[in-house]
């Protein structure tokens, strides 16, 4: 089904009653909610956006389940204290209702124009001076660093780095069967696999703070300055070919590049190379999680990019494709 139709069923599990958000959102502003709009998005959090008066946005988010926000709270003062824009916490509390108990937090709403509505509008010159500026701002994200790859777990220990590769390997090469479903050929499957085993992602050192989910939705801007990067639930522990390769998989090819140059790097052929095969890497649970739920649009896109990236690699030195 298409993804939007398996977040609407999953999002169907789990609703909190409206008054209980609206009581949560009074507390936090001080003021009368006139209209709530649940944002069907994601995973892990139920999201409602909330019209005040006499005007004014905010954003609910409550956890799906048990679980708190400590992490992505401090990946989020983390980027604030190095001037990076993220949304303002109004509030963080517990609420309980016949579901249990759960973390609630609530955001001032962004301000700017979010990009995926506001990049085609722009003339060529004030798009590109957003992207250099959005390359800015990820480059000073980077210049943090985080004791470990990916995330702490419940005992605040981070993974050591030489088993969370192995076994991210592991998973993605037991992924082997939803390649092939996905209508890749045995021998760019053997491929993929390839370059899986030499991809510099997961990173064994220099773990820098990822936002792991910047796209043109979570990115806003106000002229040609990005104003805040939101929606910081997929934060971790990577590296910097991690965070390029997603941006590039995201946004238009003409846009990654006044990125780069932003970021304070050359998109050289060595650059590219580099993250191709984080690409390749990156895009094998993505392909499986759609053939899993049995979206053809997102599998064929995903599909599409891991064969670009492919192209890529084929024309570089050869190596990545195992010759």
């Amino acid at each position: 089904m298409p993804e939007a139709s398996f977040l609407d069923k999953l999002h169907a599990r789990f609703a909190t009653d409206p008054a209980i958000v609206t009581d949560l959102i009074h507390r936090a502003t001080g003021r009368r909610v006139t209209r709530l709009h649940r944002v069907v998005r994601g995973y892990d959090n139920e999201v409602h956006r909330a019209d005040l008066d006499p005007s004014g946005v905010v954003y609910a988010r409550i956890r799906r389940e048990r679980g708190g926000y400590g992490g992505e709270l401090w990946a989020m003062d983390q980027a604030r204290a190095h001037e990076v824009p993220v949304p303002e916490l109004l509030a963080l509390e517990t609420i309980t209702d016949e579901r249990g108990e759960r973390e609630a937090m609530v955001l001032a709403a962004a301000p700017g124009d979010q990009l995926r509505t506001a990049l085609p509008s722009l003339s060529g010159d004030r798009r590109r001076a957003v992207m250099i500026d959005l390359g800015r701002l990820v480059a000073r994200l980077h210049e943090i660093r985080t004791p470990g790859p990916w995330r702490p777990g419940e005992d605040v220990a981070w993974p050591d780095p030489t088993e969370l590769r192995r076994s991210y390997v592991r998973d993605r090469r037991a992924e082997h069967d939803q390649l092939r479903a996905a209508g890749l050929t045995a021998e760019e499957v053997d491929r993929i696999l390839a370059v899986l085993e030499i991809s510099p992602d997961p990173p064994g050192a220099d773990f820098v703070l990822c936002h792991g989910d910047l796209s043109p939705e979570h990115v806003f801007a106000t002229g040609t300055r990005v104003s805040c990067l939101i929606d910081w639930g997929m934060w971790h522990g990577g590296s910097v070919l991690d965070e390029l390769a997603y941006l590039d998989s995201t946004f238009e090819p003409a846009d990654f590049v006044p990125l780069v140059e932003g970021y304070g790097r050359r998109l050289d052929a060595e650059l590219r190379r580099d993250i191709a095969l984080v690409t390749v890497s990156q895009l094998i649970g993505h392909v499986a999680h759609h053939v899993g739920i049995g979206d053809q649009v997102g599998t064929e896109r995903n599909v599409a990019i891991m064969r670009r990236a492919l192209a890529r690699l084929a024309g570089s030195d050869g190596r990545a494709s195992g010759r």
